[in-house]
């Protein structure tokens, strides 16, 4: 059996919160135990290497992965370096995709000490800049992007997620034709996983209900694998859609380390729609997925939170010309298909859903953290006199932000959305997904991706005033 070993990394204190979920104790060596959480939980980073070379189409090649051992990462203040091949978060290197940003070298990225929800100053309606980190510095290069791409997962987590686990210390594992066996070290604590790969193809697809995807192999990410985080990891909660996405890295450190197997972890794809579109969302956002396929996620998905409010108890709610209200933070259920979606760490922005233009990001940010990998992400028409639970006017403001993040790091044809009409959840791919499969799976690269369609007649506010209602930041940015 072999194993994946935990990179050199070196973290440097700053002053931590008087409150904390975690005893930061294991922080002052390289060794301890990573997740990310509010209130100065760990996540730990530049773990063991996920390929090798740099460069190139693939995504998770020429880096380190993101989350191994533990660190002062989350809201609490702390600072890393990762040692090995150039800046990594989660994608497996800055030469993650095609025009992924540079390589070689260590990056240190320091996170903010992230006050309660209840301090937060109130931002307003506008969209939170992407290129401008919590501390008001500017984000001009590809490296930075990186340590940005950390800080909003960090928010994410503290203010809407809670707890998410970081990789393992050392994770282990074999591949028998389709069954996956992991083993994950944390610590002193040692958990056993498995998955299961089944049927034929190139792609390996883990559709979570009713999601578009490629012809290819099915892969099942198994069960009771929540427990086993939550004692692994010794934290009381875990979102079951973020577990998912831990599941799908740890397939793929399993299948890089089987070479042999017959699986390639980079042309791994999740997906679903509705309820499950929202899975496969915090599944993308939260994990190393190559291909991410998004499908009618409604609020506590891919949509805006602040443009959700406004339309629901804002300005916007004059403008709004449907019979239902679209789902906001105060009005997303508890439970449903793939549910649930946010955790108690949302409780005090569901108590007072005006809070949420408080909030230092929104869901074009997270949308954006998957950015240099491959995104297709669709929402159904929220025209005037359309069925409107699912915010798609929201929906659409949000991917149409995240594109300017892929325009920035030099990969807008890496992003697909669209805006399209039909019964929900039944309409299937418009042929931008069809086109993104071509080039994430079939690597044809000239593949006619990057297609963002929206149509006015589709959305509730025209696409011409959404920069005058909700950015004031510089759409056009180019990262160095």
């Amino acid at each position: 059996m072999s194993a994946l070993p935990r990179n050199l990394r070196i973290f440097s204190a700053l002053a931590l919160p008087a409150l904390a979920l975690v005893n930061f104790s294991a922080c002052s060596s390289v060794e301890g135990d990573g997740w990310i959480g509010s209130g100065g939980s760990t996540q730990g980073t530049g773990g063991g290497t996920l390929g090798t070379g740099g460069g190139g189409n693939g995504v998770g090649t020429g880096g380190t992965a993101v989350g191994t051992g533990g660190g002062p990462l989350t809201g609490a203040g702390g600072s890393l370096t990762a040692s090995g091949g150039g800046p990594s978060v989660g994608t497996g290197g800055a030469n993650t995709g095609t025009g992924g940003g540079g390589g070689g070298g260590n990056v240190e990225c320091v996170l903010p000490d992230l006050p309660d929800a209840g301090s937060l100053p109130d931002l307003g309606m506008k969209l939170p800049d992407p290129f401008t980190f919590y501390d008001g510095t500017p984000v001009t290069t590809k490296a930075q992007w990186e340590c940005r791409r950390k800080e909003i997962l960090a928010m994410a987590a503290k203010y809407l997620y809670g707890p998410v686990p970081g990789d393992c210390d050392e994770v282990s594992g074999t591949v028998s034709g389709g069954t996956v066996n992991i083993t994950c070290k944390v610590g002193t604590k040692s958990e056993n996983f498995s998955a299961s790969i089944s049927g034929s193809g190139t792609a390996i697809n883990v559709n979570l209900s009713s999601g578009i995807l490629p012809q290819g192999k099915t892969l099942s990410l198994g069960s009771g694998n929540d427990a086993k985080l939550r004692t692994l990891y010794g934290i009381s909660e875990v979102n079951p859609n973020i577990a998912n996405g831990w599941m799908i890295n740890r397939v793929i450190d399993v299948l890089k380390l089987n070479p042999d197997s017959g699986h390639d972890p980079s042309k791994i794809a999740v997906s679903g729609c509705s309820g499950c579109g929202k899975g496969a969302f915090l599944a993308g956002v939260f994990s190393n997925a190559p291909l991410v396929v998004i499908v009618e996620s409604g609020g506590g998905g891919g949509t805006s939170w602040r443009m959700t409010e406004w339309f629901r108890h804002g300005a916007g709610n004059s403008r709004w010309d449907c019979s239902d209200l679209p789902q906001g933070i105060d009005n997303l259920e508890n439970n449903g298909i793939c549910g649930p979606w946010v955790t108690a760490a949302a409780q005090s922005f569901r108590n007072a859903p005006a809070t949420v233009n408080r909030m230092p990001f929104d869901q074009h940010m997270l949308l954006a953290t998957i950015a240099p990998r491959y995104l297709v992400h669709f929402t159904n028409a929220n025209g005037p006199n359309s069925w409107c639970h699912l915010a798609g006017t929201s929906e659409a403001l949000a991917s149409w932000a995240a594109h300017s993040v892929y325009n920035a790091l030099g990969v807008p044809e890496n992003h697909s959305f669209e805006v399209y009409s039909g019964q929900h959840c039944s309409v299937g791919d418009t042929g931008i997904a069809r086109d993104m499969f071509d080039r994430a799976i079939s690597g044809n690269m000239s593949a006619a991706t990057g297609k963002i369609n929206i149509q006015d007649g589709r959305v509730q506010v025209p696409v011409s005033e959404w920069k005058g209602l909700f950015i004031d930041w510089d759409m056009d940015t180019v990262l160095q």
